[in-house]
C-alpha cells in the first residue's frame, strides 16, 4: 500500500500521524501535505516537520498546501490546539524545509505518474483534494481510497450540526464527496466511541519513552478545555488518529454503505453532512 496523509496539524492530526510513523516505512508513507484549518497553513507545515523530525523520519517529504478554503474565509480552532498547533507539546524544530512544489500539484502529478493507486488520509479540511479533482476529475480513478476524518451522522462539534474539518471547507468535501473514488468516513459518531481515559494515558506513560509523553501531552491537553470535560468527563476522543489506526487494523470499526452529502448553501445547517442512515 502507498499513501499519503493531508493534515492541519493540530494536536490529535499529531497522534494520527505517530500512529502512521509507527507502522509503515517510507516506501509506503509517501508525503505529507498541509491545508489551513486546525491552524494556518504555515502553522501546520512546521509541525508537519516537526513531527517528523522528532520521529528520526524527515526523508519523508512535505508538501505545502492550501491557505484558504476554496470560496470562504478560513475558519481556525487555535482555541483547541494552542497558536503553535501542537498546545505546547516540547517537539523540536525541524532540521529542514517543506517543498518547494506545492500540495495540490504535488498530488496531481503523483495520481498522474503513479502506476499504482493511491490512498488518501485526508486529517482535516478537503481544500487540496477538493481543488486537484476539481481539476482532474478523471484523477478519482488513480485513488484507491480517501480514508477522512469528517462529519457526522446527525451531529456535529462546531455547530449543532456541522463538524469542524467538514464546516471550514464544505464546498471542497462536497466535491469529493461526490468524485467517485471509494470513500471511509470516520464521523463523529465513529469517534467519540473511543475515549482517552486516564488509564489508557497511563499505559502510553508507562513505556518511558518521549514519544509517550508527547501523546499523552497533546491526548491531555484537550481533555483539559472546559467544553471536553462537560462532555467527555473521562478524556477526549482523538478524533484524527482513527484514520491512520484504520489502516494499520481496519477490523478496528464496522461501517455501513450509505450516500452522505454535504449542505454548502444553508446558513442555519452549513457544513453538515446529510447521512442517510434510512438508506
Amino acid at each position: 500500500m502507498k499513501f499519503i496523509i493531508d493534515t492541519d496539524p493540530g494536536t490529535d492530526d499529531a497522534v494520527a500521524i505517530l500512529i502512521a510513523l509507527a507502522h509503515f516505512s517510507d516506501e509506503e508513507l509517501l508525503a505529507l501535505t498541509t491545508v489551513a484549518g486546525n491552524v494556518k497553513v504555515d502553522v501546520g507545515t512546521r509541525n508537519a516537520l516537526r513531527i517528523l523530525e522528532h520521529a528520526n523520519r524527515n526523508n519523508i517529504p512535505v508538501y505545502k498546501g492550501e491557505s484558504t478554503p476554496l470560496n470562504r474565509d478560513l475558519l481556525t480552532a487555535e482555541w483547541v490546539h494552542g497558536t503553535d498547533g501542537l498546545n505546547g507539546v516540547g517537539f523540536p524544530e525541524p532540521s529542514k524545509s517543506e517543498e518547494t512544489l506545492g500540495a495540490v500539484d504535488y498530488i496531481t502529478q503523483l495520481l498522474k505518474d503513479s502506476e499504482e493507486k493511491i490512498t488518501i488520509c485526508v486529517l482535516g479540511p478537503m481544500t487540496n483534494i477538493g481543488k486537484v479533482l476539481s481539476q482532474n476529475p478523471e484523477l478519482s480513478e488513480k485513488i484507491e481510497q480517501i480514508i477522512f476524518m469528517g462529519g457526522g451522522a446527525g451531529f456535529g462539534n462546531h455547530t449543532p450540526v456541522a463538524e469542524f474539518n467538514i464546516l471550514v471547507d464544505p464546498e471542497a468535501a462536497k466535491i469529493v464527496l461526490n468524485s467517485g473514488a471509494k470513500l471511509v468516513m470516520m464521523g463523529l459518531d465513529v469517534t467519540h466511541q473511543a475515549i482517552s481515559t486516564k488509564e489508557r494515558l497511563n499505559k502510553i506513560l508507562e513505556t518511558d519513552t518521549v514519544t509517550g509523553e508527547h501523546l499523552v501531552g497533546l491526548m491531555g491537553s484537550l481533555a483539559e478545555l472546559d467544553i471536553v470535560k462537560e462532555k467527555f468527563p473521562d478524556g477526549t476522543p482523538v478524533h484524527d488518529a482513527f484514520v491512520t489506526a484504520y489502516l494499520v487494523d481496519n477490523s478496528l470499526t464496522k461501517g455501513e454503505l450509505t450516500n452522505v452529502e454535504v449542505e454548502v448553501d444553508s446558513e442555519l445547517t452549513l457544513g453538515q453532512t446529510v447521512v442517510d442512515t434510512n438508506h
